[in-house]
């Protein structure tokens, strides 16, 4: 399946422009965030801050791919990592995944929602995430707890890639975070629209349709 390959070249490529870069501690190389089985509510006065929070852009969007996606597991970062933030700043989560065996149609879409509900089933601790289906918003509140023990991108997005990689047919997971790129998140926000439009009319157009 390609439908979203266009759609990922333009991310990494705006990602390129906003001096992307490998987090250093990817998971393996340094002790686990510490997750948990449910939400880890924290009160305004545990935060330290809000990641979109503030009125700050944020967005957050899935994008499969059979062709076009990582060879294998990445986390990337634009912009200071989560121990380095001192107040709210704009955000956003992308994820491109490699996948195989995705089918089309009904079947296609059904393994898409699937991947993309990992987003309400990831719990690192000190890490409250706040997700709006409708303005595709993600909305992150940091404890001071965590930041003062170092949480970083490399933790939470270890965390991503372990339930992603839990679901069949996901081979390999590139997770990009910005951090304080306003502009950059403001130019991303359309390609979350344009991924669920396409994802909508996943059980239309694949219908008899070669889905190269």
């Amino acid at each position: 399946m390609r439908l979203y390959d266009q759609i990922i070249e333009e991310t990494m490529q705006l990602a390129g422009h906003a001096g992307i870069r490998p987090c250093t501690d990817l998971p393996g190389q340094k002790k686990r965030w510490k997750e948990l089985g449910e939400s880890d509510f924290l009160m305004a006065k545990e935060a330290a801050y809000e990641l979109g929070g503030s009125g700050m852009p944020s967005v957050n969007f899935t994008c499969v791919s059979e062709e076009a996606g990582p060879q294998r597991d990445e986390i990337l970062l634009a912009g200071p990592d989560l121990a380095e933030i001192c107040g709210d700043v704009s955000f956003a989560r992308v994820v491109i995944l490699s996948v195989s065996n995705l089918g089309e149609g009904e079947d296609a879409y059904r393994a898409i929602r699937e991947m993309e509900s990992v987003r309400h089933h990831v719990f690192p601790k000190g890490y409250m995430v706040r997700v709006s289906a409708q303005s595709h918003e993600e909305r992150v509140r940091v404890g001071k707890a965590a930041k003062k023990a170092g949480i970083s991108f490399a933790g939470v997005g270890g965390a991503y890639i372990r339930k992603y990689k839990s679901i069949p047919g996901v081979r390999a997971v590139r997770i990009l975070f910005f951090t304080d790129c306003d502009r950059m998140i403001r130019e991303l926000q359309p390609k979350a629209a344009q991924v669920e439009g396409i994802t909508k009319t996943l059980t239309h157009i694949l219908d008899g349709l070669d889905a190269d």
